[in-house]
C-alpha cells in the first residue's frame, strides 16, 4: 500500500470508529465538555463535519468573524462550529456520516497519486498539498475521537491505524522539541521511549537534535505511553494534568524532562 492510500485507509477506518462510538453517546455526553477550550462533544463533531463539507464542495464557513490575537485559520475552525451550533445531535451525526460517505466516494472514484499535488479544495485555503491534507485528515478525526472518548470516559482506539501516523508525526517532531522547545544544551543525550518506539537523541554544537542509534546511557530519559504521547503531542494537557490511564516518567535530568514534556505540543 502506498503512502496516501494509506493516509486514506487510516481516514476512513478512523471515521468508522468515531461513528460507533458516537452511535453509543447519550443526551448528557454530547454536551459534555472536551480537552479543546470551549467545546462540547458535539462542537468537535460540528468542527469534522464543516472540514469534510468544506473537502467535498470547496464551500467556507458562513459568518467567519476576526478573533483577536488569532490566525485566519482559528477564524474559520471557529466559524464551521458556530455555523451548527444548536444543531440536535442526530441531524449533526447523520450530517457528518453523509458528508464523509460523500468523501470516501471521491477518493475511491479519483484515488490520489501525487502527494506534491495541489488538492482541489483545503479548510480555509491552507496551502497544503495532497499528502499533506490527507495525513492531517487521518491525524485530526483520531485525535479527536479520543478527545470524545476522554469526554465521556469512554478509552480506547490507541491501537487504530491512524494512532500509529499520529505517533509517527510527533516522534518526527522530536528533534525541533528537544533542541529549540526545551533548550536543551550542546552535547546532551535524550532518549524518548513511547512503547516499542525509541529515539534516541543528540544535541550538537550548534544546538540541533539529531536521531543518533541506540546508546546505553542519556542525560534524560522519558517514558510515556501512546496516550500520554498523544495528549501532549496534540496540546491538550500539560504534564501534570494527564488523564489517569495515561503514563509519563521522567529520569535523569527532571528539569529538562519536564521541559521537554511541556514542549511536547506541535499541532495547533
Amino acid at each position: 500500500m502506498d503512502e496516501l492510500a494509506g493516509y486514506v485507509d487510516a481516514w476512513s477506518d478512523g471515521c468508522r470508529r468515531l461513528d460507533d462510538l458516537l452511535a453509543g453517546l447519550g443526551d448528557d455526553d454530547w454536551l459534555a465538555p472536551t480537552d479543546c477550550p470551549g467545546w462540547s462533544v458535539q462542537d468537535v463533531v460540528a468542527h469534522l463535519l464543516s472540514i469534510e463539507h468544506c473537502l467535498n464542495t470547496g464551500e467556507q464557513p458562513a459568518g467567519i468573524v476576526p478573533l483577536e490575537g488569532r490566525s485566519l485559520a482559528s477564524w474559520w475552525t471557529e466559524a464551521g462550529v458556530a455555523q451548527h451550533r444548536g444543531a440536535d445531535a442526530d441531524t449533526l451525526r447523520a450530517a457528518w456520516a453523509e458528508a464523509v460517505d460523500e468523501r470516501r466516494g471521491r477518493l475511491a472514484a479519483d484515488p490520489p497519486t501525487d502527494p506534491d499535488a495541489a488538492p482541489p479544495h483545503t479548510p480555509g485555503g491552507v496551502p497544503w498539498d495532497t499528502g499533506t491534507l490527507l495525513r492531517n485528515r487521518a491525524l485530526d478525526v483520531w485525535v479527536h475521537e479520543q478527545d470524545i472518548r476522554r469526554a465521556v470516559g469512554r478509552p480506547g482506539g490507541m491501537d487504530a491505524p491512524a494512532a500509529a501516523i499520529v505517533e509517527q508525526i510527533f516522534l518526527d517532531a522530536l528533534p525541533y522539541v528537544v533542541a529549540k522547545r526545551a533548550g536543551a544544551p550542546a552535547g546532551t543525550r535524550v532518549i524518548v521511549q513511547v512503547g516499542d518506539a525509541r529515539r534516541d537523541l543528540f544535541v550538537d554544537a550548534d544546538a540541533r537534535a539529531h536521531v543518533v542509534p541506540p546508546v546505553d546511557d542519556a542525560d534524560v530519559r522519558i517514558d510515556l505511553d501512546r496516550e500520554a504521547f498523544t495528549v501532549l503531542g496534540a496540546g491538550r494537557r500539560l504534564p501534570d494534568d494527564l488523564p489517569a490511564t495515561a503514563y509519563a516518567q521522567v529520569s535523569g535530568d527532571l528539569e529538562l524532562g519536564d521541559a521537554i514534556l511541556r514542549g511536547l505540543a506541535v499541532t495547533p
